[in-house]
């Protein structure tokens, strides 16, 4: 696999934990707009998600899932986070954090890979994404 292939991968990992990590969190959020704004949030990470997936296919390969440590480790590390604070202003603090992880990650791959264009559009996207994700989420902290 290549440099572009990894980056793709990468991509598709950032993108689907994205959306599984929200998909975890939602039940624990009770603030409508929060809500809203994390189905939304939820949209978008599902559709850059198919986009690598598709990427990847037209290159012959499949999109490898999350490894089995960083689901359960996500997993384990929310409800942990969630066992005594489950405020708005909480929740949104655990996602700009993930969002944060996900833009270093994408940042150090955009440093690193030699890109196919495509791939490079694709990443820029989802680096716009997370960073105003981030912003938009910074109006429920308190």
């Amino acid at each position: 696999m290549d440099s572009n292939e990894l980056f793709l991968q990468e991509l598709y990992k950032n993108t689907t934990m994205g959306a599984d990590s929200i998909v975890d969190l939602m039940d624990k959020a009770s603030d409508p707009r929060m809500r809203a704004e994390m189905t939304a949030e939820l949209e978008k990470y599902q559709q850059f998600s198919a986009r690598a997936a598709e990427l990847l296919g037209e290159r012959g390969l499949k999109p490898e899932e999350p490894g089995m440590m960083a689901k359960a480790g996500a997993k384990i590390g929310m409800t942990f986070n969630t066992m005594l604070d489950v405020t708005t202003s909480h929740i949104a603090e655990m996602m700009i954090n993930g969002a944060t992880m996900g833009i270093i990650n994408i940042e150090k791959q955009m440093n690193s890979a030699d890109a196919a264009p495509e791939t490079k559009k694709l990443a820029e996207d989802v680096l716009k994404f997370e960073k105003s994700t981030a912003e938009n989420l910074s109006r429920f902290l308190k």
